[in-house]
């Protein structure tokens, strides 16, 4: 019920957001909220990105297998940048709680991962 109160049309992963929104609450009770929120954004920007790379090759039907499969790694190479330098910048720069950072991120990629599961 919990998840249907979390349904959206809009690509969005709902056990992602959903696991989100836990982890942002745990961590706001420990008082690093802050932390697991960037690390929250962090993750859904990774999904955006996903989502947008795998919804422009759907689009192009004729498409040559060499351009899709330079097009997943002009994807895999961007996502994993962002995800560092956004990552480094929230600990370096920021010095957000580490602990709280890390597992939003994370906890927000197995969401994701068990939306895809579920909707296969």
């Amino acid at each position: 019920m919990a998840i249907d109160i979390l349904a959206t049309d809009n690509g969005w992963s709902k056990a992602q957001l959903g696991i989100l929104l836990i982890v942002g609450v745990y961590f706001a009770i420990n008082g690093v909220a802050l932390a697991a929120i960037y690390g929250s954004m962090t993750s859904l920007l990774n999904t955006g990105l996903i989502n947008r790379h795998t919804n422009k090759q759907r689009r192009q039907l004729y498409m040559s297998a060499g351009a899709s499969v330079g097009m997943m790694a002009v994807s895999v190479i961007m996502r994993m940048a962002l995800l560092v330098a956004l990552t480094l910048f929230g600990l370096l720069i920021l010095k957000l709680s580490p602990e709280a950072l890390i597992i939003g991120l994370v906890l927000g990629q197995v969401g994701f991962l068990i939306d895809k599961v579920i909707n296969k």
